[in-house]
C-alpha cells in the first residue's frame, strides 16, 4: 500500500513501497498502488494498515553514516541537479549554432 501515517496524504514514486524499486517499473506500480488507496477511500473503505518497518532496518538506519556523493565534480548548481546557468560562451555558441532559436528565445 502506498498509505502514509499522514491522514489523507497518499505517495507514488519509484521510491516508495514497492518491488521494484529505482526504476521506470517501480513508479508505474507505485502510482497504480497509490490510485488504489485513492479508490479505496473514496469508497468510503478504510485503508490497509501501514507497513511495519522490519528491525533489522531500523537497526542499519541507526548505524548508518553519510557518505560523499560518487562523482560529483565541482561546487556548481549543475553537479548538484539544481540547473545550469549560460555564460557568455555558451551564450555565444548558441547564437551560432541556432541563431533563430537563439533570437525567439530573447524576444520572449
Amino acid at each position: 500500500s502506498q498509505t502514509t501515517p499522514i491522514p489523507q496524504f497518499t505517495m507514488a514514486g519509484d521510491f516508495t513501497s514497492q518491488k521494484f524499486l529505482g526504476s521506470m517499473e517501480g513508479a508505474t506500480l507505485a502510482g497504480k498502488l497509490a490510485a488504489e488507496v485513492i479508490a479505496n477511500r473514496a469508497k468510503g473503505n478504510a485503508d490497509k494498515p501501514i507497513k511495519e518497518i522490519q528491525q533489522h532496518i531500523i537497526d542499519a538506519a541507526a548505524s548508518y553514516v553519510p557518505k560523499d556523493p560518487v562523482g560529483v565534480k565541482g561546487e556548481g548548481a549543475i553537479a548538484f541537479g539544481g540547473g545550469y546557468t549560460v555564460g557568455k560562451q555558451e551564450e555565444d555558441l548558441l547564437r551560432e549554432s541556432d541563431p533563430a532559436q537563439y533570437e525567439a528565445a530573447l524576444a520572449k
